[in-house]
């Protein structure tokens, strides 16, 4: 009897794509460009699309390439429902080596993390909170869907997942108005030796007062220029007040607004920008970050490189703070430094406990709270910025600022920030 050859089966690349013949997103040499084309169109068809929006949607997708060329080893296009399950469990506890590494930068500065190219790099740099999971997999979901009805795959892997569920307001998550007045005072009490530590200092307290007064997202604050800060003059009463101007480049949604700034909020900028070598008050013609960092960028004069840091302060030549991931960092070491202070006193400690929990984004549920109006209940507040409801961006125009400012003054509180 004839014995029977079999050949080995050739294996598998589960990492080369598998499109539909004739699907309708055109030319594309892999999933990625595939997804590339169906964000392009995301952003064309959006009514209220940001530069923001698109950079958090590419953001998401760095995380799903990350996992398929690293863990699963799967491209999307070849993904089952247990596919699906995978990277759900894999977003829910991320293993060490997918946390981003930082770099030492040595003589007692603070490290950064990897860059792109770099050993180490990924686009995980904290574990994904609940909310930021669910983003993740909206997204995840939105791009299968997206491929299905194209036809570029046959069928969809998440159908059966549902969207997701949204982010939700709890207005509970909010820091107490004298927890976040100790927060400053403690900062204010900080020893601060060297040029650098005042520059930080300063910079970290107009942070958390910009962030309670203003009701800034960290997408808004680290992606606004120093110009966001404009004068306004009413009309009626010939007097001029400074408002925050929220672009809608920065702006979720492309929603810009324009939000009245208060003497503390105005002064503590002041200060802030005094320390940096910059006039008290910023121009229109400023368009560098509003957020500065003490350590120097290269500069070039007259085709020639400065080479001493002290020649490019001089020239004030700052690097730039413009990353949401390093204000979280900030603002939680500046709330665990007061958190660790209450914890000397039991009848603190559960003060202490939520302070290590708070966020940046808390600091918004305390503006929409408190902050402006200083004991206004929370839906007057919302009134007061145009608020449909406490889950939409404050939306209102240059008039609404102002009726704003004149409803400041008829209810007796005092100017916003007259000059």
């Amino acid at each position: 009897m004839n014995d029977i050859m079999i050949a080995p089966l050739a294996a598998i690349d589960l990492m080369v794509p598998v499109p539909q013949p004739d699907h309708g997103l055109g030319p594309v040499e892999d999933d990625w460009d595939a997804a590339a084309v169906w964000l392009r169109s995301v952003a064309r068809k959006s009514k209220n699309g940001s530069e923001e929006t698109v950079k958090t949607y590419a953001f998401h997708l760095a995380k799903l390439r990350w996992y398929c060329e690293n863990v699963r080893r799967v491209t999307p296009s070849r993904w089952n429902l247990q596919d699906v399950e995978a990277f759900k469990e894999f977003l829910e506890e991320l293993p060490f080596e997918a946390l981003c590494a930082r770099i030492d930068a040595g003589k007692g500065r603070p490290g950064r993390y990897a860059k792109q190219g770099e050993p180490g790099h990924t686009p995980f740099r904290i574990q994904p909170s609940d909310g930021s999971r669910a983003d993740i997999e909206r997204f995840v979901h939105a791009m299968f869907r997206a491929w299905h009805t194209s036809g570029y795959i046959r069928l969809n892997p998440m159908a059966l997942e549902g969207a997701g569920t949204r982010r939700t307001i709890n207005a509970h998550r909010a820091i107490d108005v004298d927890v976040h007045a100790l927060v400053l005072a403690t900062m204010e009490r900080e020893r601060c030796d060297t040029p650098a530590a005042r520059q930080i200092n300063l910079r970290d307290r107009f942070i958390l007062v910009a962030l309670r007064e203003l009701g800034l997202r960290a997408s808004e604050i680290v992606g606004s220029s120093m110009n966001a800060f404009e004068q306004l003059s009413d009309p009626q009463t010939k007097r001029r007040y400074w408002i925050f101007h929220v672009t809608a480049s920065v702006a979720k949604g492309g929603k810009e607004r324009w939000v009245p700034v208060t003497d503390t909020l105005l002064k503590m900028l002041e200060g802030y920008r005094m320390e940096f070598g910059l006039s008290p008050q910023p121009t229109l013609s400023e368009k560098g970050a509003l957020l500065l960092s003490p350590y120097t960028r290269a500069v070039l004069i007259a085709g020639k490189p400065v080479r001493s840091a002290n020649d490019r302060r001089y020239f004030g030549a700052w690097k730039e703070l413009t990353t949401r991931q390093h204000l979280f960092a900030r603002v939680k070491a500046r709330l665990a430094t007061t958190a660790a202070m209450l914890d000397a006193d039991s009848e603190t400690k559960r003060l202490a406990d939520d302070l290590r929990k708070a966020s940046p984004h808390w600091l918004r549920h305390t503006f929409a709270k408190s902050a402006l109006l200083q004991g206004q209940s929370m839906r007057e507040v919302a009134d007061l910025l145009g608020h449909t409801s406490m889950d939409t961006t404050m939306v209102y125009t240059k008039q609404k600022a102002l009726d704003a400012i004149r409803a400041y003054e008829r209810e007796h509180m005092g100017p916003a920030s007259e000059t």
